[in-house]
């Protein structure tokens, strides 16, 4: 608020300045539209930045002279042209004026944004280029990396340098966010002889994404890969409490779905690559391609396990489950499901595990995805975003507690009376 009153008393000198000059070129008889339009658009930028009534009072003043220039330069005997003449120069002057003015404020802001990338450029280490500190969790390290990533995306930021400065902040999220890579980066990073940057990447396991693809990826949080992970670990984790038997049974949601989508496209790949040049070779030759593609299709058709659940009611999957811990609604087939789920199982605990991570993992993301929208929205109107857009939703803190609620559910339902 300060800041902007220092600049606005800055407008009302300038302005008074245009007007003592207006008043002295009037005296020499010179015409003073030009100097009155200086004074009243500073005045104006004044009240803008900080409304004062001295602004006010000199504004007034001004349209006070311009009234009464207008009167005496009708009362003088000119000719049309001569006034045609003046009033023409007059306008060319301020457009201009305004035309200068404009180029000013954009080489300015040119000025600024080319002093950022350099600050990001010229940073000795990954936590100054985000400007965490070295104790940032990691909630502050990727609301760091989204308000910065959103800044110096080239498509968005005009500075000769901006794509150096985004590539570089690519760089210091994806090693900071990853616990082994920033563990490994803290130790190389203090020695002072070193350089952190080139140290860390001379490690040949560590597997940059490209700073497009970390943008669209974080931007977009895609969850399936990552859920199928959770899946895997938890099964891997409990594997000591399920039985040999229901351990065959269990199939999975995403894998069953990934087995058929991939057998689908191979099976597609083989046609399509076999088709441009079917004319030119002999029909014999197809045959072994026609017999694996019959056993590609019947490996789709009758090798894979059905779902266990799905989220929607249809003419199989018709009766109505929901989970233990969080009340999760979902469907499954009743001529199987009690077979190979009892209930008070591990198995039906394990189940409900995949059918919670599944629903809450979606939800994330379509809430995250619904706050990005938002959040550009605000900024395509020049407007701040409001805090409560960067915060983690809570369908992905449900999420991730998940692991802890299911552990220490079983290990009480296992635990000796």
């Amino acid at each position: 608020m300060y800041a902007n009153h220092d600049e606005a008393q800055k407008c009302i000198t300038i302005a008074k300045n245009a007007l003592v000059k207006g008043d002295v070129e009037k005296v020499r008889g010179r015409v003073s539209a030009l100097t009155l339009l200086q004074a009243v658009k500073f005045l104006l930028k004044a009240e803008s930045m900080y409304p004062t009534d001295e602004a006010k009072a000199l504004l007034a003043a001004c349209r006070a002279k311009a009234a009464s220039g207008s009167t005496a330069e009708a009362s003088q005997p000119s000719s049309s042209s001569s006034r045609s003449a003046r009033s023409g120069r007059a306008a060319s002057s301020a457009s201009d004026d305004r035309a200068a003015a404009d180029g000013a404020r954009s080489t300015a802001k040119a000025a600024a944004l080319n002093r950022e990338c350099l600050q990001i450029l010229n940073s000795k280490s990954y936590y100054d280029v985000l400007g965490v500190p070295h104790n940032a969790s990691t909630d502050d390290i990727k609301r760091a990396y989204k308000k910065l990533a959103l800044k110096f995306h080239p498509d968005k930021n005009p500075a000769k340098r901006a794509g150096e400065a985004f590539n570089k902040i690519s760089d210091a999220f994806q090693c900071l966010s990853d616990p082994d890579k920033r563990n490994y980066y803290d130790r190389v990073g203090s020695d002072p002889g070193a350089a952190p940057e080139k140290a860390y990447r001379a490690r040949p396991q560590d597997i940059f994404m490209t700073p497009d693809v970390l943008f669209e990826a974080f931007f977009g949080m895609h969850p399936s890969r990552r859920a199928h992970y959770h899946r895997n670990a938890y099964e891997h984790h409990y594997a000591q409490h399920a039985s040999s038997s229901s351990s065959s049974h269990h199939s999975g949601y995403h894998s069953t779905s990934r087995q058929s989508a991939s057998s689908s496209s191979h099976s597609g790949g083989q046609a399509q690559g076999a088709a441009p040049t079917a004319g030119r070779i002999p029909l014999a030759f197809w045959f072994p391609f026609v017999g694996l593609l019959i056993f590609a299709f019947m490996g789709v058709f009758f090798g894979g396990e059905p779902p266990q659940y799905q989220f929607s009611n249809s003419a199989r999957y018709s009766r109505m489950l929901s989970t233990q811990l969080n009340g999760v609604v979902y469907y499954v087939d009743p001529r199987v499901f009690e077979r190979r789920y009892p209930p008070n199982s591990v198995d039906r605990v394990r189940l409900e595990y995949e059918v919670d991570y599944h629903y809450f993992d979606n939800k994330c993301a379509r809430e995250k995805a619904e706050n990005e929208r938002k959040a550009y929205d605000y900024i395509s109107r020049l407007q701040v975003p409001p805090k409560d857009l960067n915060d983690t939703p809570a369908s992905c803190r449900t999420r991730e507690s998940l692991h802890a609620t299911y552990s220490d559910y079983l290990r009480r339902r296992t635990a000796p009376r």
